[in-house]
């Protein structure tokens, strides 16, 4: 079953990222790799995810998991519950009421 997982990865070290670059890319059954957000490393396909952030972890000691998705199922959005409108009472006019002494 094809998984998308997220892995934190703050590195600012060139040669640290391409290490865990070339570590991913041989990981066997990833099939997509995307580093464009910064800090963030997210991986496709069907592999350990355990056993990946385990050699991660031998090439930078800080490595999280943050998010883990299901690729193979849609996602089902329920159907949105339309919220009644609040009533909203008008103010009073104040062409009715008398002001002054006249």
């Amino acid at each position: 079953m094809q998984e998308k997982v997220v892995f934190k990865l703050d590195v600012f070290d060139e040669r640290i990222k391409q290490r865990a670059m070339k570590v991913v890319c041989d990981f066997p059954g990833v099939t997509l790799i995307d580093v464009k957000e910064k800090g963030k490393l997210k991986v496709s396909g069907e592999f350990d995810k355990f056993q990946m952030t385990k050699k991660l972890k031998k090439i930078y000691k800080y490595v999280d998991i943050i998010a883990l998705e299901h690729d193979g199922e849609p996602k089902k959005n329920p159907d949105p519950v339309k919220k009644p409108e609040p009533i909203v009472k008008k103010a009073p006019s104040f062409r009715r009421w008398k002001i002054g002494f006249f």
